[in-house]
């Protein structure tokens, strides 16, 4: 009887082992909770596809490279983290912290990211199509040939962001706060900046800016334009500034 006992835990350790070898060889299709701290921890090229990391504390990971897809990291902390070129697409990342974040070149398209913190965040080069940023801050964030086609950024704060070079068509900035804003040599095609108070901000080199909707925008007379813009003072008439005092 003792052999016997032995012997079937003797196999079912060796199922469940191999169960297990079997599992860590596959990609990541189950959906793995861990909203534990990993702060500083290496998770570089990891498949983390389909995680919940909700509320998790990643401050200062490694996550280069890392696959991200439809993780439900809401209320999570990134700040400092290293994510080049980490694919996020489809993640809810509702008021997770990025601030500080290296996320260059990262793939965030249709991430749900409402107030979500990017302060300071570096995501040149970053692909934020038809991503859902409404209330996000990206004050001081190095946005620089970023992509954010379609995306929706309304009441979004991003004082002293940098978006040169960046291709904003489609997308709607209603109402963000874009005071310093750097927009050189934008495409701004079909773009919403409905109420947008554009104090300090520079967009000289914009093209599209025909097609892009200015309803209620204003300037302030340290702000650059092309000279085939002209918007009003903010605090004046509606009527537009003269070209000399608002293109430079």
């Amino acid at each position: 009887m003792t052999r016997l006992v032995y012997a079937f835990l003797s196999a079912s350790a060796f199922c469940g082992a191999a169960m297990t070898a079997e599992a860590q060889s596959q990609p990541v299709a189950w959906s793995p909770g861990y909203a534990g701290a990993c702060g500083e921890c290496d998770l570089s090229g990891k498949n983390l596809t389909g995680w919940t990391l909700t509320g998790g504390n990643y401050a200062s990971a490694r996550l280069e490279y890392a696959f991200m897809r439809g993780v439900q990291a809401g209320n999570a902390n990134f700040e400092n983290a290293e994510a080049t070129s980490a694919d996020m697409r489809g993640a809810i990342l509702t008021s997770a912290r990025f601030s500080g974040a290296t996320m260059a070149d990262a793939r965030l398209q249709g991430v749900q990211a409402t107030g979500t913190d990017f302060r300071s965040a570096n995501v040149r080069g970053a692909n934020f199509q038809a991503a859902l940023l409404v209330g996000a801050n990206f004050a001081s964030a190095d946005l620089t040939g970023a992509r954010l086609e379609q995306a929706d950024l309304s009441g979004a704060n991003l004082t002293g962001a940098w978006l040169n070079e960046s291709v904003i068509t489609g997308a709607v900035f209603n109402g963000a706060n874009m005071t310093g804003a750097q927009l050189v040599n934008a495409d701004i095609a079909g773009a919403s900046f409905r109420d947008v108070r554009f104090i300090d901000a520079d967009l000289t080199g914009v093209t599209g800016a025909e097609a892009a909707e200015f309803s209620g925008a204003c300037v302030s007379l340290s702000t650059l334009l092309p000279e085939t813009l002209a918007l009003p003072l903010c605090g004046a008439s509606t009527s537009p500034a003269p070209a000399t005092i608002a293109s430079k």
